[in-house]
């Protein structure tokens, strides 16, 4: 099959959790004998590149990509644009394929249009939603507005794709709720085994036990409740930070009064698994969160995890993490404390997690679940 995959960030320039997980899925479609593109928006230039039998066609239409570039960031302005690069761009036939797949809600909409212009098949992923906490994260007008068009778009496009695909159940749930009729389905994001595993060597060293996060850095991520929790920790441990964004130069003025924390800033996805390997805990301590695949990629490796109870990460983690409750810095910081004093019980949870993946959460399944939903929808169009 010819498979377009649309999202506006480049997975080769961006180191987001989104484009990282559309490449990862691209891959795996190639092995499977799928001819798969990324449509992207560009960052230095456009153009057309490969990388793993993957196709990339960055564009750009009078410099509004570039100018909209942040590394891991989708701005609502970016979405906007990239919309319009694609409207702009020509020749139209470059876009004859059979699956049109947009990840979240523009490059959604996108892959309607072309589908219904080439006759091709709509599938849309929505990779998580931050509906039930936009009061937490903005003022209460515009968490109004968010939550009023998150409802409008998850729906339209649940109703216009072939298939909408959610990478966690609470969204999922949610639409449907919203619109009984909508065709939803529920397949996770995945990890890559044969890269992230125990026996990587770790790049991090230090004197006292390592605590990493690796995320962006925006108010969703929760990392300041994690930087309160070292306060309860000083002395026990170091807490390392993998990310960057727009919140980091006050996380940083947070962290300047509490010792051991280190920002190290964003790093490439290819070196994550040296950094997760120098780890002794990780943690995700999000506000919201769908399918986090740091907590994953940490999973893989044996790490033991403590994570919030929040959107998809229980589902996620179940029974081989310590779950606590989101921005509770006192229960975080209780969570670390009880892992850091159980060596055995660290062990264990990094076992499970690892065995966890391997039997759910790999690349190669996740795949062959999506790869089935499109036959599915390829042989209903043409039966």
């Amino acid at each position: 099959m010819r498979i377009l995959q649309i999202y506006e960030l480049n997975p080769i320039e961006s180191i987001g959790g989104v484009e990282m997980a559309v490449f990862q899925l691209s891959k795996e479609l190639v092995k499977r004998g799928h001819e798969v593109t990324i449509l992207t928006g560009a960052c230095d230039k456009k153009g057309c590149s490969y990388k793993d039998g993957v196709r990339i066609i960055s564009i750009d239409f009078l410099g509004t990509m570039k100018y909209t570039y942040c590394s891991g960031s989708l701005t609502p302005l970016r979405q906007v644009l990239f919309l319009g690069s694609i409207l702009a761009r020509k020749p139209e036939l470059e876009y004859d394929y059979d699956i049109y797949h947009g990840h979240i809600y523009t490059s959604g909409l996108i892959a309607n249009y072309l589908a219904g212009k080439h006759n091709g098949i709509a599938v849309n992923t929505i990779h998580g939603s931050y509906y039930p906490v936009w009061d937490k994260l903005t003022n209460p007008i515009l968490a109004l507005f968010y939550r009023a068009a998150e409802k409008q778009l998850a729906i339209l496009l649940a109703k216009r794709s072939h298939l909408q695909i959610h990478v966690s159940t609470y969204f999922a749930q949610q639409v449907s709720a919203w619109d009984g009729k909508v065709k939803a389905k529920m397949i996770p994001n995945g990890v890559d085994t044969s890269v992230f595993h125990p026996e990587v060597t770790g790049c991090l060293h230090a004197s006292l036990p390592v605590i990493l996060t690796a995320r962006r850095l925006v108010r969703k991520n929760g990392i300041e409740y994690l930087i309160k929790a070292m306060e309860y920790l000083k002395g026990l441990c170091e807490l390392f930070i993998v990310g960057d964004g727009p919140e980091r130069q006050r996380l940083e003025l947070l962290a300047k009064n509490t010792g051991n924390i280190k920002f190290l800033g964003a790093v490439p996805h290819s070196d994550m698994p040296s950094y997760i390997a120098g780890a002794d805990i990780a943690v995700v301590p999000s506000i919201i969160e769908a399918s986090s695949l740091f907590m994953l990629e940490a999973m893989a490796m044996g790490k033991p995890v403590v994570a919030s109870c929040v959107g998809g990460l229980p589902e996620t983690l179940g029974d081989s993490g310590v779950l606590v409750p989101p921005m509770r810095p006192e229960l975080l910081a209780k969570a670390i404390m009880e892992l850091l004093n159980d060596p055995q019980m660290r062990m264990k949870l990094g076992v499970k997690a690892r065995r966890r993946v391997e039997e759910e959460y790999t690349w190669q399944k996740i795949a062959m679940q999506i790869e089935k939903e499109y036959l599915h929808l390829w042989s209903e169009k043409h039966a």
